[in-house]
């Protein structure tokens, strides 16, 4: 879907007073409404963007979110909670994060929510960090552990040879990666 720009719509800058959209929104209703241009398709279609681009520039709480996330507004709540779902791994006081790549924001959306292409693009999970105690042995030795993420029991793998530092998927959790810091005992 193509972007529209509700501040072209209605012939303002972005700075504009909510006067100044009001006053502006009233002299283009005039000129485009429909009882003033009976049969007229692009009058219609342009007074119907009118009135989308006041509903949303007339109030002031839609306004911000329509400047902060620009065509995908409507859906800055579930980025904000996504957001918020993310920091749950900062605050998580038996792993610590070691590295955060954030997605740019219209990859989130479409990720989230499909960009008109039937391919659906996943969205990577954040890296845990933990501290797992390995002896000898264990190092040397493919093996599995249980552990403790997000309330939610996982068992991974630790393959043979694993290195201090080392990154290791865990499949079928949202692309969640963990990343070692082996304590040798």
């Amino acid at each position: 879907m193509k972007f529209i720009d509700y501040y072209k719509i209605l012939g303002v800058e972005k700075n504009a007073s909510e006067n100044d959209i009001k006053k502006a929104y009233r002299k283009m209703a005039r000129k485009y409404h429909p009882d003033l241009n009976p049969n007229d398709k692009k009058a219609e279609t342009k007074f119907k963007q009118l009135n989308e681009a006041n509903e949303v520039l007339s109030n002031p709480e839609n306004r911000k979110k329509y400047d902060e996330y620009g065509e995908n507004w409507e859906n800055a709540e579930a980025y904000e909670q996504a957001k918020r779902q993310q920091s749950k791994y900062k605050q998580d006081p038996y792993y610590r994060q070691q590295s955060y790549n954030q997605e740019d924001f219209s990859d989130y959306f479409e990720s989230m929510f499909g960009s008109g292409r039937q391919q659906r693009q996943s969205y990577r999970g954040q890296d845990l960090s933990a501290e797992l105690q390995l002896n000898l042995m264990d190092i040397y030795k493919t093996h599995k552990r249980t552990l403790t993420i997000n309330g939610k029991n996982i068992r991974i793998t630790i393959p043979a040879g694993v290195t201090n530092g080392q990154s290791i998927k865990i499949k079928n959790h949202g692309g969640i990666s963990l990343v070692m810091a082996l304590m040798e005992i």
